[in-house]
């Protein structure tokens, strides 16, 4: 399996998320993945498009629980990490908010044209906001520093050894994924085209980076977004991102 997430690099203009979403307390757990009728790896087993495939993986979700099934493409999705990396020339990964920077500005294929987001920073370490932003947002977009001890594990966690040897983040290198589901136990993502799930110790020690991906696919869906969040209101408060 290839990874292809390079180090954070957090613009000082990505707000944080909303102060109104600080104080709430998410739901004991959420899952959006039910809808999704099948995933595929986006051509993740093979070049290191984890970020661009992170991207429509979330995409998928959105219209997945809007009852739209869609299937986003290899090539869709080769096409969005040549935008956003130096691939083909090389394939060596692509930096999130860079990704993210050029969703938000140029946009990237639906079922219904090419559609652009707004996007929030997490903390990445702060289970509580990952999990808001799953149940209000559909899915948190995350970068972790995964271990070799993770190679050989059903579920990503913290190796018996701890965060050292083959347990050390970054050991095996840099990874993209979605989070789209969670209960009380850890949080399950999207990977090479399968669920795969994680434990609450594990994001802790190797999450270095998420955030929150606003979408008006999601947001003006009635019975889906919450009745206090509106797409314009987002987007009203995150100029910053968009301008």
């Amino acid at each position: 399996m290839r990874l292809g997430r390079k180090p954070a690099a957090i613009p000082s203009r990505v707000p944080h998320l909303l102060k109104s979403m600080m104080v709430a307390q998410p739901k004991p757990a959420v899952d959006w993945m039910t809808a999704v009728k099948s995933w595929n790896s986006l051509g993740n087993d093979r070049y290191g498009c984890c970020t661009a495939a992170a991207a429509f993986h979330i995409v998928q979700t959105w219209f997945a629980n809007n009852g739209v099934d869609f299937q986003p493409t290899e090539a869709q999705t080769l096409a969005l990490y040549s935008a956003t990396s130096d691939f083909p020339k090389e394939d060596d990964g692509a930096v999130e908010t860079r990704v993210l920077a050029y969703w938000s500005a140029t946009g990237i294929p639906t079922p219904d044209g090419t559609d652009t987001i707004a996007f929030s920073a997490l903390m990445p370490t702060n289970l509580n906001e990952l999990k808001l932003s799953i149940e209000y947002f559909g899915a948190a977009y995350i970068g972790i520093n995964l271990p070799i001890s993770a190679q050989t594990q059903d579920v990503w966690d913290v190796a018996p050894g701890g965060a050292v040897g083959d347990g050390a983040p970054g050991s095996w290198g840099g990874h993209a994924v979605p989070l789209l589901a969670y209960d009380e136990t850890g949080f399950t993502c999207v990977s090479w085209g399968k669920p795969l799930k994680m434990t609450n110790a594990f994001l802790k020690a190797y999450c270095e980076e998420a955030y929150a991906v606003l979408s008006h696919h999601w947001l003006d869906v009635a019975g889906i977004s919450p009745s206090n969040i509106g797409w314009q209101e987002l987007m009203a408060d995150m100029k910053a991102i968009t301008a």
